[in-house]
This record gives C-alpha cells, structure tokens and sequence, in this order.
C-alpha cells in the first residue's frame, strides 16, 4: 500500500472525529439553553433589590407589585399556601 494514502485515510478520519465532536458540542449548548429557558418560566420569585420587594411575573420577567413590606410577603405566602 501507498503511504500517501494510508496518510489521507487517517486525516479523513480525524477529520470526521473533529466534526462530530463539534456537532456533539454544539447539539449540547443547544439543549442546555433550552433547558435553561424552560426552567426559568416555570419560576415566580420575590425578589429583594435596593431594600425594597418586588414581586415579580414569572412568565414575562414583569414587576407585578413593588414597595412590598415583609408583612405583605407573609401574607402573599399565606394566601398561596391557603392559610388565610
């Protein structure tokens, strides 16, 4: 055999094994992110920023309410968890 073309077969190879690599990474990335975006509107917080409560939509990133006091916040978590 030539070894000139053992020397091509080897560099197709490598070549294939780079890309599919790449494509394993890049199909990763992608499926993190949209992961990451999935979880992330399946949240709702209360958020604390510059001394004052927020609260904030979960689907849209929206201030729903502000200036909340910590007396608010219980009775927001009273009423969700139905202890009224």
């Amino acid at each position: 055999m030539d070894k000139s073309s053992d020397l091509w077969g080897i560099i197709s190879l490598l070549k294939k094994v780079i890309i599919g690599a790449f494509v394993v990474i890049v199909l990763l990335v992608i499926s993190f992110l949209i992961y990451l975006g999935k979880t992330h509107k399946d949240t709702q917080e209360v958020i604390k920023t510059t001394g004052v409560y927020n609260l904030v939509n979960s689907e849209n990133g929206e201030i729903v309410a502000t200036d909340l006091t910590p007396e608010d916040i219980q009775k927001i978590v009273e009423l969700i968890n139905g202890n009224n």
